[in-house]
């Protein structure tokens, strides 16, 4: 299980229960054929991406947009874009950030679910976000339904501006009531660690100075990012999503807290809470 959004907000929309950052979720064992087209909304007041924020003043929250294709034998695409609530002040565009996805998740009804996906970033004008030095996502995940608890752990690989590799772990536990006819109301309270390089927040931390040069009193543009901590925990995340289901149609509320741990120099290092909020729709 993966997180995007602003990160991987894909799950949102298909599965609306876990942090919003752009991984296929797991239907669970025994659950029907994917839906074949998901269309889903996901909006939120602070912009998060693998564990890691921008600084509070550039950050107002984001408008996302989710695009899903699944096929029965098991591929997945996806097209995913963003739009910051402060796009003006930051002097971006309307869009500022999009996702691409192919990938493979199993289909068999069985208590293992794995995915494998490559995610194109895309990063439109000079974006703010954590993530806009990262360009390509290598993913693997694999969730084991147990009685009471589901587990999973992802791999991400990132090649691009910057290099990175990012393990992520989580836990979780559904409570499903039923509502009316066979819509139905779960709440699942999860628990996420990760661990990794971060060579993508210190790029977005880094600095353009003017620096004198030996040469006839001349000058050069300089930038500078802070020291990047080796492979590490990036932090927790706490969350419990409550989703009603209802027909094709799909309304999840996520309140979350965020503890980030071994922050670079100048980057943000204070916990906080922050929400999100998806609405997704299935065809077919």
């Amino acid at each position: 299980m993966l997180r995007f959004c602003s990160g991987w907000l894909l799950a949102a929309a298909l599965y609306p229960t876990g942090p919003a950052q752009g991984a296929v979720l797991p239907p669970g064992p025994g659950s029907p054929a994917p839906p074949r087209l998901t269309v889903g909304l996901t909006t939120a007041n602070r912009t998060t991406y693998l564990q890691r924020a921008p600084p509070k003043t550039d950050d107002r929250g984001y408008l996302g947009t989710t695009l899903t294709y699944q096929a029965p034998a098991g591929f997945i695409s996806s097209l995913y874009l963003n739009h910051s609530y402060n796009f003006e002040t930051l002097q971006e565009p309307y869009i500022n950030y999009g996702e691409l996805m192919a990938g493979w998740q199993s289909v068999s009804d069985s208590d293992t679910y794995w995915t494998v996906q490559y995610t194109r970033l895309f990063v439109y004008g000079e974006s703010a976000l954590v993530q806009a030095s990262l360009r390509n996502d290598f993913s693997a995940s694999l969730t084991h339904f147990f009685d009471y608890v589901t587990a999973s752990a992802s791999a991400d690989l990132f090649v691009g501006g910057t290099h990175d590799f990012v393990l992520t772990l989580d836990a979780s536990h559904r409570f499903q009531l039923p509502v009316l006819a066979h819509d139905t109301l779960s709440i699942e309270p999860t628990v996420e660690f990760g661990a990794g390089s971060q060579h993508f927040y210190a790029s977005s931390l880094g600095k353009t100075s003017e620096v004198k040069t030996t040469k006839r009193g001349g000058t050069t543009t300089v930038f500078r990012e802070p020291a990047t901590p080796a492979f590490s925990a990036l932090g927790y995340t706490l969350s419990v999503p409550i989703t009603l289901a209802a027909g094709r149609f799909s309304v999840a509320a996520t309140p979350s807290y965020l503890v980030p741990l071994h922050v670079p120099a100048g980057g943000l290092d204070a916990a906080f809470f922050y929400g999100t909020l998806s609405v997704s729709r299935t065809f077919w």
